[in-house]
């Protein structure tokens, strides 16, 4: 039987290819299994309109519930923690930063930009108007339905600049900062080899302890989490280094095997690293 880190294959990268709407909305309600660790280039708000679980996003695990928005900047490596066998609801919206490009008031995402709102039956029925306003146009296409889709969007930032944060971590901030002390020293070393031995010795923790403790924040153990953040960094190679050979990333991220390296990096993102660099340069042109 598989444990619980292990990850099925999921479906393609988010990709915003030249023919298609610059923006991507999906409501979805499911009970949700095991998900891996992921990162793209755009923008992403979740709208949880049911639901109970968390977010790693970057460094830091965020709780939600009913009616909270999820803040995700770009290229920050997430995961959803969704509650074991409970359905949630949920909208993902997913962005380009230039789209916002015309306002210089709305562009990137700053040090202070809200990442975890909990709003109130009537906000929450305000962005949910927002959110079907821009599905939509996106849909439908009608005259100026991109416009009509900029503007929703500029609305709907400017709502959560409003409201404002009001942050529900899923851990007591004691607990949080060690665990975003161990991610950033994973960030800094993760094509070393990483042990939950090593890395209790280097934080002065008990294995048991530091391994409970980064499985309840992360929903993954250090061993999973670690392969994860290195197919991730494949992926960055991939995308953004054309001239780096493809059997030369393993060695570089930490793989010293190109067969498990291949095998792996399908089994997360659904490609082998060949396809996904050919999905990737189409992309680009």
């Amino acid at each position: 039987m598989p444990s619980d880190d292990y990850i099925k294959p999921v479906h393609a990268p988010v990709l915003m290819l030249p023919d298609d709407p610059p923006i991507i909305v999906s409501w979805e309600r499911a009970v949700y299994n095991s998900l891996p660790l992921t990162y793209h280039r755009e923008a992403e708000l979740q709208f949880v309109k049911q639901g109970l679980g968390s977010y790693f996003i970057q460094d830091r695990n965020y709780a939600f519930k009913k009616n909270s928005l999820i803040v995700i900047r770009p290229n920050e490596v997430h995961r959803l923690i969704p509650h074991p066998d409970l359905r949630i609801e949920k909208c993902t919206i997913i962005f380009p930063e230039t789209l916002l490009d015309d306002d210089s008031k709305l562009t990137c995402f700053p040090a202070d930009f809200p990442r975890h709102i909990c709003l109130s039956e009537r906000d929450a029925t305000d962005i949910e108007v927002i959110l079907r306003s821009i599905e939509d146009e996106r849909r439908y296409r009608r005259h100026l339905w991109l416009d009509v889709i900029t503007t929703d969007l500029k609305k709907l930032i400017l709502y959560i600049r409003r409201n404002g944060a009001r942050e529900n971590d899923d851990l007591p901030e004691s607990e949080n900062e060690l665990v975003r002390k161990i991610v950033n020293y994973i960030e800094t070393d993760f094509a070393q080899e990483i042990t939950l031995n090593s890395l209790s010795e280097i934080f002065s923790l008990s294995p048991s302890y530091l391994s409970r403790l980064f499985k309840k924040c992360i929903g993954l153990n250090l061993k999973h989490y670690v392969l994860q953040r290195r197919i991730i960094e494949a992926k960055r190679l991939l995308e953004n280094d054309p001239m780096i050979k493809v059997s030369s990333i393993p060695q570089i991220v930490g793989f010293h095997d190109f067969p498990v390296f291949n095998q792996n990096f399908k089994q997360i993102t659904g490609l082998t690293p060949s396809a996904y660099r050919k999905i990737m340069d189409k992309h680009d042109k």
